[in-house]
């Protein structure tokens, strides 16, 4: 007879972890790996302390911001964004599409030229009355209506393909949210006039823990969650016996099921289900990063992290972690971060691209040569970024809706298969925890 809980929690991330803390009932936190926190794990290695590349608390609600400032207590930073763009050998505040100042000229005026002729054609329709058209919904076509060409060529198509893995056209707009500021022109036009600090977008300031890296917050949390077991790697989940099988052959039965397993994972690993869902759950694709990290000689660097659009380089983002909080590198030393998307499905080889990477970082000017370098830690996030195509949103709602009619909730930013921060995670791990207690 298989072992039964109320409730089972699948995977030891931040959303799973504050729902089964929050949780009042017969819970089970079930975590795969050996220790809880998913892609908020940090390595330590030669007094360097490296996360999966930048996890930050960007918090908008005071909900949220208590409970971090109440897990962290005085272990934690408050920072404000210094953040840039490198594109056409300079380097350019962000958001690229309000900072032009310090471009090659022919650039800016190009991408100013662009946006102001956005603006007069948002303003005659506006003029001539009528139902105002939708806005695009596939991201190439918004980016063009929204920018210009300019903007578009220079940064946000190949940016956006660096990171997502598929031309601009084929992905659609729902994940802008929040995400890609929306600048007026008056903003944009003076930052194509003169260089300073922008506060645009939803991540200017952030929090960040002062000693431990992000794993220190998911320690904090893990403390309050009665049952918690790791190593331990869901394979089966029947549906109709409400019954999984471990890695090990253990077999749980439960009678409800939260889970922040990658929601492709979750479908194949259920039974039994309709075709529908199955097929929903090949519909979805994702791009995966490598995250190579170095601790290399400290060279008076203050900024946080660089976006690089250019295509000639592999990276589509680095940063400085050390700069968030210096306690994560030794007195002399940086933690730098590095990101490379790349498409699952045809996986590049992982010498290859450190080989890339720590060139690029040598043309990008963070180190002179391999000798500044003391310690490498490359990791990879198989799961990185749910690719919004357009077969994504059907299959999607075919899926969650499938799964919440049998007490399955996914949550998170792999459960729900979408683009989201850490602080979604934790409100959705909230908001699951009120549920379950009001429907035990």
């Amino acid at each position: 007879m298989a072992d039964f809980h109320e409730t089972v929690f699948l995977g030891g991330g931040l959303s799973c972890l504050a729902a089964a803390a929050g949780f009042r009932g017969d819970g089970l936190v079930l975590e795969a790996e050996a220790r809880p926190g998913g892609l908020c794990r940090s390595e330590r290695l030669e007094g360097f302390t490296f996360d999966r590349t930048g996890h930050l608390l960007h918090l908008r609600h005071p909900r949220t911001r208590g409970l971090v400032e109440e897990l962290l207590g005085a272990n934690r930073v408050e920072r404000t964004r210094d953040t840039w763009v490198h594109s056409h050998g300079v380097t350019t505040r962000y958001p690229f599409q309000s900072n032009f100042h310090g471009l090659p000229t022919e650039v800016a005026v190009e991408c100013l030229l662009g946006v102001i002729e956005a603006h007069v054609r948002a303003a005659r329709r506006g003029r001539h009355g009528g139902a105002r058209p939708p806005e695009p919904t596939r991201f190439d076509r918004w980016v063009l209506e929204r920018f210009g060409p300019g903007v578009a060529r220079h940064f946000m198509f190949p940016y956006n393909r660096k990171l997502w893995t598929v031309p601009p056209g084929r992905l659609t707009t729902e994940w802008l949210g929040r995400f890609v500021p929306r600048p007026e022109l008056g903003e944009v036009i003076r930052g194509a006039l003169s260089d300073r600090p922008s506060e645009a977008g939803y991540n200017a300031r952030f929090l960040y823990p002062r000693r431990g890296g992000i794993e220190a917050l998911v320690r904090a949390l893990a403390r309050r969650v009665p049952r918690l077991h790791c190593g331990a790697r869901v394979v089966d989940i029947d549906l109709r016996a409400r019954r999984l099988r471990l890695a090990d052959g253990t077999q749980l039965g439960f009678g409800r099921l939260v889970s922040a397993v990658p929601l492709p994972a979750l479908v194949r690993m259920c039974h039994p289900l309709p075709d529908g869902v199955r097929a929903a759950g090949r519909a979805l694709r994702w791009s995966s990063v490598y995250n190579l990290n170095l601790g290399v000689r400290e060279r008076g660097e203050r900024r946080h992290w660089v976006y690089v659009p250019e295509e000639r380089f592999a990276l589509y983002r680095f940063g400085y972690a050390s700069n968030f909080s210096p306690a994560v590198a030794p007195e002399g030393w940086a933690a730098v971060y590095t990101e490379v998307a790349f498409d699952p499905r045809r996986p590049p080889a992982l010498g290859d691209l450190r080989a890339r990477v720590l060139r690029d970082l040598v043309a990008l000017g963070v180190i002179r040569s391999l000798r500044d370098v003391r310690v490498e830690c490359p990791l990879v996030l198989e799961h990185a970024y749910a690719i919004y195509d357009r077969a994504r949103s059907a299959a999607v709602a075919r899926a969650l809706g499938h799964f919440r009619r049998r007490e399955i909730v996914p949550i998170g930013r792999y459960g729900r298969w979408e683009y989201s921060s850490m602080e979604d995670a934790l409100i959705q791990g909230l908001e699951a925890a009120d549920l379950l207690n009001n429907t035990k």
